[in-house]
């Protein structure tokens, strides 16, 4: 299984965060929407970071 890219995870996220939004979930699926939401800010957070120590390096920071 391939990782996510930042996109994808991305996507993914605001789908939960429509889906928790709105309010029609029941509480095991919000509870698990949110928990996925979670993990998905932190994969896109890593994501970012890594790419904004790439381009710092590039440009010589």
């Amino acid at each position: 299984m391939t990782e996510k890219t930042f996109e994808e995870a991305l996507a993914e996220l605001e789908s939960k965060v429509e889906a928790l939004s709105a309010g029609h979930l029941p509480l095991a699926d919000a509870l698990r929407a949110y928990e996925e939401g979670v993990a998905l800010v932190r994969l896109c957070t890593e994501r970012l970071d890594a790419a904004e120590l790439k381009v710092s390096r590039l440009s010589g920071d």
